[in-house]
């Protein structure tokens, strides 16, 4: 940004100074150096602190690890990577057959243990049997309907369903790989639908002129020429540069940590799904303080700027 600025006061010194035929002395090229330094720090300082931009942009998605709650032989595989589907289709399955037969196993156990606890209370009206036999059974009763609820969790554990809209992406799964409930294994990654956010990360220096509601723009290289127009929907209130994880490890100063950037989602007026960019490609966001008085007669500057950075993504065809 920096250099295409002093280009551009370069080529209007230049025109200057071909235009009115001035001499080309000590004195001119002085002048026209220090103003160059004043004019361009002055501009530079007030659209880094009032109107600040980013190259730290990116488009981040939320995305969830499927991971199979049961083990066991996958039979099927039906979902296509990278196409879209909704909540509740099946993603894979896996053999039921030992979680059927352990579910026969326990509906028998329990009609059984119901008919004994029917036996046993006809028992006690005619004879006047044991209370606390009666009161055994119908324990006995509940603890099969616990494990057979149990049971069928894991039966219908063995088709794995999308957990929302969205689509697989890296399907890692084939039909005769044995699925395994281990979560740093996963099946899948499922993209969950209309999580796509756009997040920019800004110096701390100008993080206090950012605030919600101020006009932004950003500009993707997959876009060359072309700006889209936005506005800051949230500055989020955290770095990651400042997290403290469980463990042994004390606050310490003495680390080379970087200064971190201040995270701010960025909302766009065009749906970022429109798009069609892929998730996780990066941008170059620009916010325009809009309180009055802070330095407005700058942003136009950095709206130029912007807009040569945009124009300048065609020269990177190859």
């Amino acid at each position: 940004m920096e250099t295409l600025m002093l280009l551009t006061y370069a080529a209007l010194c230049w025109a200057i100074f071909k235009i009115f035929k001035i001499p080309v002395n000590k004195w001119s090229l002085t002048t026209a150096v220090l103003g160059g330094v004043l004019l361009i720090g002055h501009l530079l300082m007030g659209m880094a602190y009032f109107h600040p931009a980013s190259k730290k942009a990116r488009i981040f998605y939320v995305t969830t690890q499927i991971v199979s709650n049961v083990r066991g032989k996958v039979i099927e595989v039906p979902v296509k990577p990278n196409v879209p589907i909704k909540k509740g289709e099946v993603l894979f399955k896996i053999d039921p057959t030992p979680y059927q037969a352990k579910v026969d196993e326990i509906k028998a156990l329990l009609t059984f243990a119901q008919k004994r606890l029917q036996d046993v209370i006809k028992l006690r009206k005619r004879a006047g049997g044991s209370k606390f036999e009666i009161e055994e059974y119908k324990k006995q009763v509940a603890q099969y309907k616990a494990q057979l609820a149990n049971a069928m969790f894991d039966l219908e554990s063995c088709t794995v369903r999308a957990p929302s809209d969205g689509y697989v992406t890296h399907v890692r799964v084939r039909p005769g790989q044995m699925a395994v409930p281990f979560p740093f294994q996963p099946m899948m990654s499922f993209v969950n639908a209309d999580t796509a956010t756009l997040v920019a990360g800004f110096p701390q220096e100008p993080s206090s002129n950012i605030h919600v509601g101020d006009p932004a723009e950003a500009v993707f290289t997959a876009y060359p020429g072309m700006t889209f127009q936005g506005h800051v929907s949230k500055v989020l209130p955290v770095m990651a540069e400042g997290e403290l994880k469980p463990g042994q490890d004390m606050v310490s100063f003495t680390r080379q940590l970087p200064p971190g950037l201040v995270p701010a989602i960025i909302t766009l007026d065009k749906n970022i799904s429109e798009l069609g960019l892929p998730m996780g490609i990066d941008a170059e966001v620009a916010v325009y303080g809009a309180k009055e008085g802070y330095w407005s007669h700058v942003a136009i500057v950095r709206k130029i700027l912007l807009r040569m950075i945009t124009w300048s993504h065609f020269l990177r065809f190859h």
